[in-house]
């Protein structure tokens, strides 16, 4: 460890623990305000050795010690710290480094830590990283990924870094060398979701309903006893009796009234397939220290007798892009305009003026009407506004040129409220940027439709085909924009675009379960084989499945060769009639191609029929308690009877012995030609809830959609999608991802209307909660399937 003094400003001090709290709490936001109960969270340090990493260690165990109620990271107290070095193995003794850096924090710090290795080899790496040409993004990538299991091993969701000023003024000056705009010169940003973790559950916007699920949640949104009743007397005391007794009189008007309306009146109306969860959560990272130099950094350390490590590789201009331009601003006289104080205004700068236009954008989307949104079939329906110019007679409107540049600005303003809609419903990462939605505000928009370059194409030298004649189709980041006409005027359906020919579908593939665990036992005796890991389908559904099928089970689309076979499947008439409604109103057209659709890789009828799977191989015989079982015995009356096989252990005795074992191999052989050479069977459409009969006793699974922006909805005006129903005010309405406004029972009248709507939000989120937990408990078949769905 070194701790050879450095050449400081004479201005440079130390950050105090002060500072370092008030930097905190202005990086990090609650992220569920609603939240009921407040319990001390473990916290996650990525430390490096260096003097920014080490200062970040220090300070947060000082603000932890001397400032522990008011040491909040987001929606709890900071509990325990826990420092992760990631070694990379690039240089000798780089491992010995950072064990000193370990016993460094728990001998100065009094810090637990531990160093986690990046296995290049593992990633088909092999032979010296440094030669890759995009070395600095592979290493990047993977220590994100180390950093996301380590903080979901520790079950931490706060990841805290210690980028500095320094590295803030680097960033934006490589942005700015490779020509990115305003909002790329933004600069690192304070809080942010956990990067190059897009597919691992519980560490990107995933997490939060298994975290519910728990019995000590790290967001406990269950009020206590004494919440309950202060509520409850609330509410009763704000309640107008007249309006409720009313209420009362006419009869609630809900969800569950209209479903049971449609089933006693006959009606052809497609049922509402369950609502499926919808994931929230994941891990953040925090950057408190942005606002500090790193000569300030250094002072810490020195001050506070704190020593740290240089790398040496840090000084190499031509190992990475970021050393080239370190290199540049300290051993050259840049001019005043790329010199550190003008950058880091700039980056301000920048950042105001994307605040701006998503300010403007929020208003644009109050006047939006989100009509349906549909997590089951990923669909949403929306109703745009108009934009028009302002025909206020002034001078500078008559301008051509002041024309053109209001036009731009509103195109802009537009486009970010595309990429918001786009956001719900898009299989991608990243939303297409601005620059790329020219077309699509031409069409959404017609008034601001022009030929004239805009900003984002000026550069191109190019100009905006103009949309002729009525409104037609049309795709982008994945998502299908379908115009509907009728007497409510114009609305777009924005749903998940049909797969190209010349692209890969998504696929997920489940192993079967194992051959020991059924071999020469009837159906309803094997075993079940663990719950897969979640994967994300398609970039839009986290779903993971549990199979004991003799098969493999794959997750892809619902392909329309297998549709007939599947409706004759279901035996009953209100099934295949079902069937057609839900796929008429839900996924019409295209859209029912897109949806995820579980098949099993051969033909399984007979074994989900109940039949005897193994008759179909001459000479195997069943064990006796497989054949009683067969007749019409249970598995839970086999006790004490007379087995062929009583156990596993003869089992495996019997596989291994003599000519069994090559009885079994020739068998397990058959079994694996068989599903190679077999035609994938359709055996359940898990979003609509629908599935083969007896399917649901072979294969089991949870599907839930990925995380969207509840605000989206909190601030868009939206309208009932119910006939006869009147749409609810669009300043006043929340959204329950269903498209219907909710009913009241009564009006709150008095000044704490608001503190008690969102006491009863809390509340009724705690509801769910409960009953998630319940359905978790009792969970059997396709339960998993009825769980609740948050809300936000």
């Amino acid at each position: 460890m070194s701790t050879t003094p450095q050449v400081l400003h004479r201005s440079a001090r130390a950050i105090s623990v002060h500072e370092f709290v008030d930097a905190v709490q202005a990086v990090c936001p609650p992220r569920f305000p609603w939240a009921r109960s407040h319990y001390d969270q473990r916290v996650v340090l990525a430390i490096s050795g260096g003097v920014d990493s080490m200062a970040l260690a220090y300070l947060c165990q000082k603000a932890r010690k001397y400032s522990s109620p008011f040491f909040r990271l987001s929606d709890n107290p900071v509990g325990s710290l826990a420092g992760v070095i990631i070694d990379h193995g690039l240089r000798e003794g780089s491992s010995a480094e950072a064990q000193k850096v370990v016993e460094t924090l728990q001998s100065k710090l009094n810090l637990k830590a531990g160093v986690r290795q990046i296995k290049w080899h593992k990633f088909g790496i092999h032979g010296s990283p440094k030669d890759l040409p995009n070395f600095e993004t592979v290493a990047r990538r993977l220590r994100y990924d180390l950093l996301g299991r380590v903080c979901l091993e520790r079950k931490a969701v706060s990841l805290l870094t210690a980028h500095n000023e320094d590295d803030q003024y680097e960033t934006v000056l490589m942005r700015l060398m490779a020509g990115q705009s305003f909002r790329g010169l933004q600069g690192i940003r304070a809080a942010t979701d956990i990067p190059e973790c897009y597919t691992k559950h519980g560490v990107w916007q995933s997490g939060f309903i298994d975290d519910q699920l728990r019995q000590d949640p790290i967001w406990r949104m269950r009020p206590n006893n004494h919440q309950r009743s202060m509520l409850r007397r609330h509410l009763r005391d704000e309640m107008d009796p007249e309006v409720l007794a009313e209420e009362m009189k006419k009869g609630l008007n809900s969800d569950c009234v209209d479903g049971f309306y449609d089933i006693a009146t006959g009606s052809k109306r497609a049922p509402m397939p369950s609502p499926i969860p919808i994931e929230d959560g994941g891990i953040m990272i925090y950057r408190p220290l942005l606002q500090f130099s790193k000569e300030r950094l250094i002072a810490t350390c020195l001050q506070n007798g704190i020593p740290w490590v240089e790398d040496h590789t840090n000084h190499d201009p031509t190992f990475t892009q970021r050393n080239a331009v370190r290199y540049m601003y300290k051993n050259h006289e840049l001019p005043a305009a790329l010199q550190k104080p003008a950058i880091l205004q700039l980056a301000e700068r920048c950042r105001d003026k994307v605040a701006t236009e998503e300010a403007e954008t929020d208003r644009l989307l109050e006047r939006t009407t989100i009509c349906e949104f549909a997590p089951n079939v990923g669909t949403v329906v929306v109703e745009l506004p108009e934009i028009a110019l302002s025909k206020v007679p002034r001078r500078a409107a008559r301008s051509p040129v002041h024309r053109q540049k209001r036009i731009e600005h509103y195109r802009v303003i537009a486009a970010l409220l595309i990429r918001r809609l786009l956001s719900l419903v898009t299989p991608e990462q990243d939303v297409a940027p601005v620059k790329n939605l020219d077309y699509a505000v031409s069409l959404l928009f017609p008034s601001l439709a022009t030929e004239t370059p805009t900003l984002a194409t000026r550069d191109q030298k190019m100009s905006i085909p103009m949309p002729r004649g009525p409104p037609k189709p049309y795709v982008i980041c994945g998502v299908h924009f379908i115009p509907l006409t009728g007497e409510f005027g114009l609305r777009w359906l924005l749903a998940r675009a049909p797969y190209v020919s010349n692209v890969p579908r998504p696929s997920v593939e489940v192993t079967r379960t194992a051959f020991r665990g059924r071999y020469r036992k009837h159906p309803k005796q094997w075993s079940w084989h663990p719950w897969s890991d979640w994967s994300l389908y398609d970039g839009r559904y986290w779903i993971r499945v549990k199979n004991r099928l003799p098969m493999g089970v794959r997750i892809a689309p619902f392909e329309m060769e297998h549709h007939k076979p599947f409706r004759e499947g279901l035996v009953d008439r209100e099934s295949k009639t079902m069937l057609a409604l839900m796929l008429k109103r839900y996924a019409p057209g295209k859209i029912r191609s897109t949806l995820p659709a579980i098949y099993a890789t051969a033909n399984v009828s007979d074994v989900l029929a109940g039949g005897d799977y193994w008759s179909r191989y001459p000479g195997l015989t069943l064990s006796r308690a497989s054949a009683d079982d067969r007749a019409g015995g249970s598995s839970s009356s086999l006790e004490g009877q007379d087995t062929l096989l009583s156990s596993v252990e003869e089992g495996a005795a019997d596989l291994t012995e003599g000519r069994p074992k090559r009885e079994w191999i020739d068998v397990y052989l058959q079994e694996a030609a068989e599903e190679m050479a077999g035609k994938p069977q359709l055996l359940a459409l898990p979003t609509l809830d629908i599935a083969l009969p007896g399917a649901d006793n072979f294969v089991q699974w949870e599907i839930r959609y990925r995380k969207v922006d509840f605000d989206i909805g909190r601030k868009s005006g939206r309208r009932s999608r119910s006939k006869g129903r009147q749409p609810a005010p669009k300043k006043t309405t929340t959204w329950d991802l269903r498209g219907r406004a909710p009913q009241r029972t009564g009006r709150l009248r008095g000044g704490h209307g608001q503190r008690l709507r969102s006491a009863a939000l809390s509340f009724l989120t705690s509801r769910r909660i409960d009953m998630l937990r319940s359905a978790e408990a009792s969970r059997n078949g396709r339960s998993a399937r009825n769980v609740s769905q948050l809300s936000g």
